[in-house]
């Protein structure tokens, strides 16, 4: 070995370590730090599903997200920590790893220099820390990406085949977190093989090894449910269980693109929420109408630079490999489902990439205006973190003021009318009885016979009943969208003339 390939060897491994110790810096900051309880329907939906696996009940929603939700059997079962924890577990494992990959990523293709700056960014940036410190999904799914870009960039530099097989399963492994990543993961394994010149027969094998890779969550997910519908024919099940998840989202102009009229102010408004969204939701920028225009002033600045002094050979080699798979998960977000920024976290990394070489190629001393990136992502995030981290979710608190007012004993006779928070009131306080949806006909002997009714739906009117509003409960929607506000009313009879 020469000298040269001694220092290269070296440095190698120099990286490995510090990729290493920021995945377990990241891991300990997004656990230690999470929500105190389940923030939204999709979490306790998980949390449900840790305990009894059942599609057809939602728990979780199809389609399925298998891997997740083994991740946090896993942790119940082996190492007997709480449902909640094994999950709030699994989504820091995965934040860790989005940055700790993504720092590699970086430094294989530009610097060491510009890794650092863009790890340090993804760490702090608001829509990455809301998501890494809750149980959901997406922060493992973004994690498994990441490590995917990794093995496929490892492999175009160092030419071992074994990288091609690491980069399938881990692209089996995202799609099994997130089934809908499934296109994306697909066409990063296509890319890593054009662009490393294989013969067809390396084709066949590694998308081979992708199908079984998917295959080894996709059955036995599909076995366990059709268990549960034993008259359902097996071919059926999931086909099933994912066309009636998404049958619903069809008619959804908020969710389905095709649901809406495509009128230029309809593809705007969804431009604003997805697009934009990146800016303002994702960086947290609508904070306040100070720090709005300072992010874009920032933001404005940080775009002009790179088009100005930042695009090299080097930047066409990382958008030529980047650009495809990161068309394809945008297209698949803007198309069919809702502008939540956690769906996109997969875009804020190249985005830092604009931003932090636009400022650090800029002569002496404007170079150093890069500080303004992470110094205004922290004073945004900082006060979120606070908040997300002490205060719990209110469609929690909306559970915890109706526990206080009844003891366990009492709350059998207590109806719970809950369209919005139905799952938190499952999940946290199952002693009271709970509809999910507006009483009907069938319901009637439920609501003569109940002690008390509440209900979380303002639009909730009967001509026998009238509603008193008795508290509300809401956060910054940067912490997390759905659900921000929820109103608690005293459901009340009127009195027969």
């Amino acid at each position: 070995m020469t000298s040269t390939e001694m220092e290269q060897s070296d440095s190698g491994q120099q990286s490995v370590i510090k990729a290493v110790l920021l995945f377990f810096a990241a891991f300990a900051l997004y656990f230690f730090t999470h929500s105190p309880a389940l923030d939204e329907i999709d979490a306790v939906q998980f949390a449900m599903g840790v305990r009894s696996f059942d599609l057809w009940h939602h728990q979780p929603h199809p389609p399925g997200y298998p891997l997740f939700i083994f991740f946090g059997w896993l942790g119940t079962r082996f190492f007997h920590i709480g449902t909640e924890s094994s999950l709030y577990c699994a989504s820091a494992f995965g934040g860790a790893l989005f940055i700790a990959a993504w720092f590699s990523i970086i430094r294989v293709q530009f610097s060491e220099r510009l890794a650092w700056w863009v790890a340090s960014c993804l760490l702090i940036t608001p829509v990455v820390w809301m998501t890494a410190t809750k149980a959901v999904t997406d922060m493992l799914a973004a994690g498994l990406v990441g490590a995917e870009l990794l093995a496929a960039i490892c492999f175009l530099k160092q030419g071992k085949r074994g990288l091609i097989v690491w980069a399938a399963l881990l692209g089996a492994a995202a799609a099994g977190t997130r089934p809908q990543l499934f296109p994306v993961v697909a066409v990063v394994l296509g890319i890593q093989l054009k662009k490393g010149c294989v013969n067809a027969k390396t084709w066949w094998f590694a998308y081979a090894v992708l199908v079984a890779g998917c295959l080894t969550w996709l059955l036995p997910m599909w076995y366990m449910q059709s268990q549960l519908r034993p008259n359902e024919p097996f071919w059926r099940v999931y086909p099933e269980l994912a066309y009636g998840q998404w049958r619903w989202r069809l008619n959804l102009p908020s969710v389905y693109i095709g649901a809406g009229d495509w009128s230029p102010h309809y593809l705007g408004m969804r431009f604003v929420r997805h697009i934009l969204g990146w800016f303002w939701k994702g960086f947290g920028f609508i904070q306040s109408p100070r720090v709005l225009a300072a992010g874009i002033v920032l933001t404005t600045c940080a775009i002009i630079a790179y088009f100005r002094f930042g695009r090299e050979a080097i930047d066409q080699r990382f958008w030529r490999f980047h650009g495809p798979w990161l068309l394809v998960d945008i297209a698949i977000v803007f198309i069919a489902l809702p502008g939540d920024q956690r769906y996109y976290l997969m875009v804020f990394p190249p985005l830092f990439v604009i931003m932090l070489r636009g400022f650090l190629r800029l002569p002496k001393p404007w170079n150093l205006s890069a500080i303004c990136v992470p110094a205004l992502l922290l004073y945004i995030l900082v006060p979120l973190a606070i908040e997300n981290h002490r205060d719990e979710a209110p469609a929690v608190r909306f559970v915890r003021y109706l526990e206080k007012l009844y003891p366990p004993s009492k709350r059998g006779n207590v109806l719970l009318i809950l369209p919005v928070v139905c799952r938190s009131a499952q999940w946290y306080a199952p002693q009271f009885k709970i509809l999910d949806h507006v009483p009907i006909a069938e319901d009637e002997e439920v609501l003569r016979n109940a002690a008390a009714v509440y209900t979380d739906e303002r639009s909730l009117k009967r001509k026998d009943f009238y509603l008193i509003h008795l508290a509300d409960f809401r956060r910054s929607m940067l912490i997390y969208p759905q659900n921000r506000g929820v109103r608690l009313y005293l459901v009340v009879r009127r009195r027969s003339s």
